[in-house]
């Protein structure tokens, strides 16, 4: 398993355990399926994100390599899913404030964050990405 996977997968289970939800950020390809569902055309392009939570999803698990396979509903159709590791771009929460995105899934842009996890008004997004380390120095007095 690619280490950038081992990440991603071991936060998505302690956002989950702690937060109760985690977001899941995904492309599309040939090798990823959303059961009869599919992807839609906008989320061919811009990726998909997927809910994790205990209402949302049932026999989830990830294989050695990374792959993801589990049912998850959609409204009230519930799908099989198989989510091949290199489809899997990120993982975020915004209960968490946090989010994990991996480089080396390519030049394409990951899916679009829902409204409640996106930039604030005059908010720059990938400023939002960059800590200055100057929060965190100390001071002197």
């Amino acid at each position: 398993m690619k280490k950038q996977v081992e990440y991603l997968q071991k936060l998505f289970y302690d956002i989950w355990n702690d937060f109760g939800s985690v977001y899941l950020l995904v492309k599309h390809s040939e090798r990823t399926i959303i059961g009869k569902r599919g992807f839609t055309e906008e989320e061919m392009k811009q990726g998909l994100v997927l809910v994790f939570n205990n209402k949302t999803n049932t026999k989830l698990e990830w294989d050695a390599e990374g792959n993801v396979t589990c049912v998850l509903a959609f409204g009230t159709r519930k799908e099989d899913v198989y989510l091949h590791h290199d489809d899997l771009l990120g993982v975020f929460s915004p209960e968490a404030k946090v989010q994990f995105v991996r480089s080396d899934s390519g030049k394409e842009a990951p899916a679009e964050v829902p409204a409640e996890a996106s930039p604030r008004d005059g908010e720059q997004s990938h400023a939002r990405q960059v800590v200055s380390l100057r929060d965190f120095k100390k001071r002197k007095q």
